[in-house]
């Protein structure tokens, strides 16, 4: 089953109730983990940007992280965030958090990644934008500054996802290439890009999660609302059923129909003692008796050393 992230980020907008509301709901949609997002403006944008004016917002003080983080505890999800600066990742220590998401931006930020190696924590790298030397050579940083476990997350930075820019087969190329777990992270309308990446071995799956994705501003209008999340969650998980391991063919559960779904072979009418077999002498039909439609072409011609009634089944000790 993939692990699958609701991310939160910033469509909390920074009012604290909201952002419980949202963990809540994401946890009775299913979800394994709740993200959020945890900066000061400035860490991200320069205060002229209209980039500053629209995450300024979102900024969340210790005490509401250590809140929330003890909401999602109770409701047995995990708590993650991505940090933006060594600010935030002092924070998120404070809180306590059990791995961080590295975002697209700073796939490649070595003074950042740095910081975030140190807590010895599990980190999910996301690529966008990356280059597959720029990936290898920051799993490489990540390494020698000796980190907690790495996984990479697919990911495509626009906003949302065109179908055409997906390219979901990266996340067996990166798995092949890599060799560590490989998830998704999506910007993709609707959740059948998260399904498919599933489909594809997604051992991660983060989609955008709202209340309402009509809500304008913010990632509102390309994330997942609670409906469509838990659905999202119940797909995936029949996925997995259906699924199933190579190793079910050694004990697959139809086998006992075999007697009675295959065929045997039977006279198709009455047949006198010293008769010699003709096609249409057979009937191939269920159940299964001695004989199987493999053995109708030796059969024709043989000769019959007793009388036969019609649909009784043919025998090898009834040929001559």
């Amino acid at each position: 089953m993939s692990y699958i992230i609701a991310e939160i980020g910033f469509n909390h907008e920074g009012d604290f109730d909201t952002a419980v509301k949202m963990i809540k709901s994401a946890a009775s949609a299913g979800t394994n983990a709740v993200k959020f997002q945890t900066y000061r403006a400035s860490d991200i944008a320069l205060p002229s940007s209209p980039h500053y004016n629209a995450i300024k917002c979102g900024e969340m003080n210790l005490k509401q992280h250590k809140e929330l983080f003890n909401i999602a505890y109770d409701l047995g999800i995990d708590f993650v965030s991505t940090p933006f600066s060594p600010w935030a990742v002092e924070l998120l220590e404070t809180v306590g958090v059990p791995a961080y998401k590295v975002a697209s931006m700073d796939c490649t930020n070595r003074h950042l990644l740095r910081y975030i190696a140190k807590t010895k924590k599990s980190i999910y790298l996301s690529t966008g934008m990356a280059t597959l030397k720029e990936i290898a050579e920051s799993l490489e940083f990540l390494k020698n500054e000796k980190s907690g476990p790495v996984k990479l997350l697919h990911c495509v930075s626009m906003y949302p996802a065109k179908v055409e820019h997906l390219n979901l087969a990266t996340i067996k190329l990166l798995n092949q290439i890599f060799n560590i777990p490989v998830g998704y992270s999506d910007h993709y309308p609707g959740t059948k890009a998260c399904l498919f990446a599933a489909m594809l071995g997604a051992e991660i799956i983060e989609t955008h999660f709202t209340l309402d994705s009509s809500i304008k501003g913010g990632d509102h209008f390309h994330s997942v609302d609670p409906i469509s999340f838990k659905k999202l969650v119940s797909d995936i998980d029949l996925f997995y059923k259906m699924i199933g391991t190579r190793q079910s063919i050694l004990d697959r559960p139809d086998r006992k129909y075999a007697k009675e779904y295959r065929r045997g072979l039977f006279v198709a009418k009455d047949l006198p003692r010293g008769h010699f077999l003709k096609e249409e002498d057979i009937l191939s039909c269920r159940p299964v008796s001695e004989l199987s439609p493999n053995d109708l072409e030796w059969l024709e011609g043989q000769i019959l050393n007793q009388e036969m009634s019609a649909y009784e089944p043919l025998q090898k000790c009834l040929i001559k």
